[in-house]
């Protein structure tokens, strides 16, 4: 099973980066069957690189306001036209990927809460907790995909709507 983590958000904007902060503690774990990607925001042309994998891992920020620390949802395709030009989704790239290559990889995506969004470099102590933690479930998660590739659907079906402790 190829697997693909991607983080993403802005590195400049302290907790924004958390997507990064991940994918950097991930290549230090140097496991197996994964890429990491990560890069300032979602575009188009990621449809075309997650369409060639089985199972993408997205990484993202969420806001103070969250009610949980992580979240881990389960992406499903479906494109939405949105009031910022300049944005996608995990759900719409899936959709791309699937109108435009007909693949659609499994997908979940780590939500994890920022508290400080202001100007800057590294993250807030309590979200830089919080990535390490998801850190730890992403590396669960692969390992367990790669012991068992065929329960990765299973994997995914298990998380739907899973949301972790606060």
């Amino acid at each position: 099973m190829k697997t693909l983590i991607f983080g993403y958000g802005n590195a400049s904007r302290r907790d924004d980066g958390v997507g990064w902060f991940v994918i950097g503690q991930l290549d230090k774990l140097g496991l197996d069957g994964i890429e990491l990607l990560n890069c300032h925001q979602l575009e188009v042309d990621h449809a075309e690189v997650i369409s060639r994998f089985d199972n993408v891992i997205f990484v993202d920020a969420t806001t103070p306001q969250s009610p949980r620390t992580i979240t881990e949802t389960v992406v499903q395709p479906r494109f939405q036209t949105h009031a910022v030009t300049h944005y996608l989704t995990p759900s719409d790239l899936l959709s791309l990927s699937d109108t435009l290559y007909g693949q659609v990889p499994r997908a979940i995506l780590f939500s994890i809460r920022g508290c400080d969004f202001g100007f800057g470099m590294g993250l807030s102590s309590a979200t830089e907790g919080w990535a390490l933690e998801a850190v730890q479930r992403i590396q669960q998660l692969v390992v367990q995909s790669n012991r068992h590739p065929d329960a990765s659907h299973q994997i995914s079906e298990d998380r739907k709507g899973r949301q972790a402790h606060a």
